[in-house]
């Protein structure tokens, strides 16, 4: 009966936060409290060390080195020196845009914050230059996200941690080039349908782009350096982060409180939380019921397209990061057993990671919702979040058919 009750605990959690806008990561540590101590007897000690310290620990490094490179104008001198090199080119602008989203989605902020700095730039050029809103929207979104699940990115930090701590072992790169390669070709996709290709010899004027000052400069070299130490040095992201960011603020390169405020706290907080409430479900057997039921829907061929359609269908109502990669993560390794080792449980996991992350393009999901926030005057807002709703939609069909051809072909393993 507890572990009925713990998953109830989890869709329940959700429910009240989605309805009364309260964080499901604090809702979590209350349900944990009462379904783990009260219900299930594990001591108080217990459920508080269930809270992920190194994650937490890595992201709040990572997002404040990223939190100080934004405020210091970096980051978006980086974004228009890349616009600039499309040279007017009509066509060349989205495409650049996502390659920009992708590759500083890559090195660190991940995919709300990339976003969140290129969204009010490309949608402002878009409406100017009379390229598309919607599709800007969707080839910066998708941009971020294909980014978002690289090693040194929040989201991709909390994929591999997930798959590492619940037996998966070290997936490496492996999600992350999964998830450029999906995310690529489904952009590819709608650049198409979106009259992309229309854009063909039409021209627009781009400003020149002013030279990166000293801070910035500097600030360029730490973000490059923290590459090369993380993968050349095998240092934790966190650690390196955390002293660049020091660094950083020791030469004045932003204003610390301001640096600190933007670390994106809420978020925190609503994956940590969660993840508590999932560790005490686990210890009451929930996870194990789950994985049974998961187990009786699939079969080798069906395993892949339906943990897609549920990992996603559970995303455009809940958090990717937060709620679904901690929820389904877990059960990979047992469902993997149920299903006779048909189907590895990196293939599971890499399906969860990136299938819950690309219909964050939703308007109910935070990187839909900066895209409709962003739009500028003019743009009809309600038709904007009525496609943008269609197109995450539609992305379920399309994730759920390339993974399985993916893994029918033996490309995924």
């Amino acid at each position: 009966m507890i572990e009925i009750l713990s998953l109830l605990s989890l869709v329940i959690a959700i429910a009240i936060g989605f309805w009364k806008n309260i964080n499901i990561g604090l809702i979590a540590i209350v349900f944990s409290l009462f379904i783990g101590y009260y219900l299930g007897g594990i001591p108080v000690n217990t459920i508080i060390g269930f809270w992920p310290v190194k994650l937490f620990f890595t992201t709040v490094g990572i997002t404040l080195l990223f939190s100080i490179a934004k405020l210091n104008g970096t980051l978006e001198k980086i974004s228009r020196v890349m616009i600039y090199q499309s040279k007017g080119k009509k066509i060349l602008i989205p495409i650049m845009f996502y390659f920009l989203a992708l590759i500083i989605a890559s090195v660190g902020p991940g995919n709300i914050s990339t976003s969140a700095l290129l969204l009010p730039i490309g949608l402002a050029i878009a409406f100017r230059t009379e390229i598309s809103v919607l599709m800007m929207s969707i080839l910066i979104i998708l941009g971020s996200i294909a980014g978002g699940l690289s090693p040194l990115a929040p989201n991709g930090i909390v994929a591999l941690d997930l798959a590492l701590s619940n037996g998966v072992g070290d997936l490496g790169y492996r999600i992350y080039v999964m998830n450029v390669i999906a995310m690529t070709v489904f952009s590819g996709i709608l650049f198409v349908i979106l009259g992309g290709l229309k854009l063909r010899g039409e021209r627009v004027e781009i400003a020149k782009v002013h030279s990166f000052d000293k801070i910035q400069v500097i600030t360029l070299i730490t973000i490059l350096l923290l590459v090369i130490w993380v993968i050349i040095g095998g240092i934790n992201v966190g650690f390196a982060a955390f002293t660049f960011s020091v660094f950083l603020l020791m030469i004045g390169a932003a204003d610390q409180d301001k640096a600190i405020l933007n670390i994106p706290w809420s978020a925190l907080l609503l994956i940590c939380g969660t993840a508590v409430l999932i560790s005490v479900i686990s210890e009451v057997g929930g996870v194990d019921l789950l994985t049974t039921f998961l187990a009786s829907l699939m079969n080798q061929k069906t395993a892949v397209p339906i943990l897609s359609l549920l990992a996603g269908v559970m995303s455009i109502f809940s958090s990717a990061v937060g709620v679904v990669m901690p929820s389904l993560i877990p059960t990979t390794v047992s469902l993997s057993s149920e299903l006779g080792n048909a189907v590895s449980p990196a293939v599971l996991t890499i399906t969860i990671a990136v299938a819950s992350h690309i219909v964050t393009m939703s308007p109910f999901s935070t990187m839909g919702a900066l895209a409709l926030a962003s739009s500028p005057q003019g743009v009809d807002k309600k038709s904007l979040f009525k496609n943008l709703f269609i197109v995450a939609f539609s992305s379920l069909a399309f994730i759920a058919m390339f993974l399985g051809i993916i893994v029918a072909l033996g490309y995924l393993k």
